[in-house]
């Protein structure tokens, strides 16, 4: 009796203590803390949705808090406090690139989530984007090129990293989206508009490559805008021989360009529409089973051999007995809403100028192509961490007795949770419209059209002024 009574007190106390790391790990996942952050942007409730972001993040989030925040004070007009903040988040997320692997350590024996986040290529290419459209609204052209020019960089140098933690097999798409033709586009006007001529062609021909290789890849519609630019840019600059090599080997991008008016006639507004979300990640389980009497010396070797044999397990070791089925969770990426958006007529109300938008990046299309290329090493990192837990629970149930494996089994279980983080509130993709308009103050009429070009709204960007021969770019963000 003296013996039970000793180990009573103990074993509540362990019990107290697993309960108390429970609580610490938490069962929510990132998208279920920031779930409100997104009706918040909707309805325009900016100083709501920075107290979401602040209440749901973590000490591992610390890039996801910034990125969160810089977005939503763009959209509260509020830019230089969106530019600090964006700025600190790309300082941060280049020292997270170069920091030192050792947290993953960490992740088996707790999750995913105790790893600082590191964003994907395609949110931090993101960053210099919104920050350039800071700049452009403040009136510092000059410092919207430097940030374009570094989109580019950041995008590459951030799929190169990407690449380097998945699988060759798995590789393929992710390696050809190193640069987005959107960005490269993007920057191209702007460098036109500060006076850089030849760099602009330079940013408007690989633009045009870029179309011509990735728009089956990332669902993306080359603009007509783009063969005018480059025909304008190679008249000034005298390249002939450039503007009919790329012609050439961009056909789709000169399917049907439009003849420019006269430059000095007119100026060019640039419509940015911003529509839907980037896909989330949801928390999936599973199961996968621990062989009796196998040798799990070589865990990495078996978690590969486990996720091969994902759904036929039994097919991997038939003459052997089940010893335990260990359960873990894993993210998955859920497909993007179907966006009753399909494009959008604009036009100014005081003149028979109207265009249509084309949908000039998307970045639903490219989350979906990040996750599948990471999905494998994901969900096999999943199995190596579930497979560590519970060797470990067997270990010290075998040392201590069934108290201890029990107390590491339910540690186990408290601490399993997907990495759900993500970019929540980037849009979905960018539809792109631009109009040449005469000098003077227009407002736009934003017509919003589903697939069979029916109109489902319409809103107003009122007071956007044009000069002779220059450019206005104009960025919304349609709920």
């Amino acid at each position: 009796m003296s013996l039970g009574r000793r180990r009573i007190p103990r074993l509540g106390g362990a019990l107290a203590l697993v309960a108390a790391l429970a609580l610490l790990s938490g069962c929510a996942t990132y998208s279920s803390r920031t779930a409100a952050l997104r009706p918040q942007l909707a309805a325009g409730d900016f100083d709501a949705a920075l107290k979401t972001i602040d209440e749901g993040t973590g000490s591992h989030d610390r890039l996801l808090t910034l990125l969160e925040r810089g977005l939503v004070l763009h959209y509260a007009d509020r830019w230089e406090e969106s530019n600090e903040v964006f700025s600190a988040a790309e300082l941060l997320a280049e020292d997270l690139y170069t920091k030192s692997v050792s947290q993953g350590v960490a992740s088996l024996v707790s999750s995913d989530e105790s790893i600082d986040y590191r964003a994907r290529p395609y949110e931090l290419a993101m960053v210099p984007y919104y920050k350039a459209l800071n700049y452009e609204y403040l009136g510092l052209p000059r410092e919207s090129v430097v940030e374009a020019r570094r989109a580019e960089e950041l995008q590459a140098a951030a799929v190169e990293a990407t690449l380097g933690d998945v699988r060759e097999a798995d590789r393929a798409d992710l390696a050809r989206i190193r640069i987005d033709p959107f960005l490269l586009w993007f920057a191209g006007m702007l460098r036109e508009q500060a006076g850089e001529t030849n760099d602009a062609f330079v940013s408007y021909r690989n633009a045009a490559v870029a179309f011509q290789d990735l728009h089956d890849l990332l669902e993306v519609e080359p603009p007509d805008d783009l063969a005018r630019d480059l025909a304008r840019t190679a008249r000034r600059l005298g390249f002939t021989a450039e503007l009919e090599q790329v012609r050439k080997d961009c056909p789709v991008v000169f399917r049907s360009p439009a003849p420019d008016p006269q430059e000095a006639e007119t100026g060019r507004v640039v419509v940015l529409l911003e529509t839907g979300y980037v896909p989330q990640k949801t928390q999936i389980r599973f199961d996968f089973p621990v062989y009796s009497g196998k040798s799990y010396d070589d865990t990495n070797a078996a978690s590969w051999d486990l996720y091969n044999g994902a759904g036929r397990y039994r097919t991997l070791y038939p003459q052997r007995k089940i010893e335990y089925w260990v359960s873990v969770a894993a993210p998955e990426l859920q497909d993007a809403l179907a966006d009753p958006l399909a494009r959008c007529r604009v036009a100014a109300s005081d003149c028979d100028t109207a265009r249509y938008t084309v949908v000039a990046t998307n970045l639903s299309r490219a989350a979906r192509i990040t996750f599948d290329a990471e999905k494998p090493t994901i969900f096999f990192k999943t199995i190596l961490r579930g497979l560590t837990k519970y060797l470990a629970q067997r270990g010290l149930e075998k040392s201590t007795g069934k108290v201890g494996g029990l107390l590491a089994n339910i540690f186990g279980a408290v601490t399993e949770k997907a990495d759900t983080r993500s970019w929540s509130t980037l849009p979905g993709r960018i539809l792109v419209a631009r109009l040449d308009l005469p000098p003077g103050r227009h407002d736009l009429q934003v017509e919003l059209l589903d697939k069979r070009d029916h109109v489902r709204g319409v809103r107003t960007i009122a007071g956007v002024e044009v000069r002779p021969g220059g450019w206005t770019f104009v960025s919304r963000r349609l709920f």
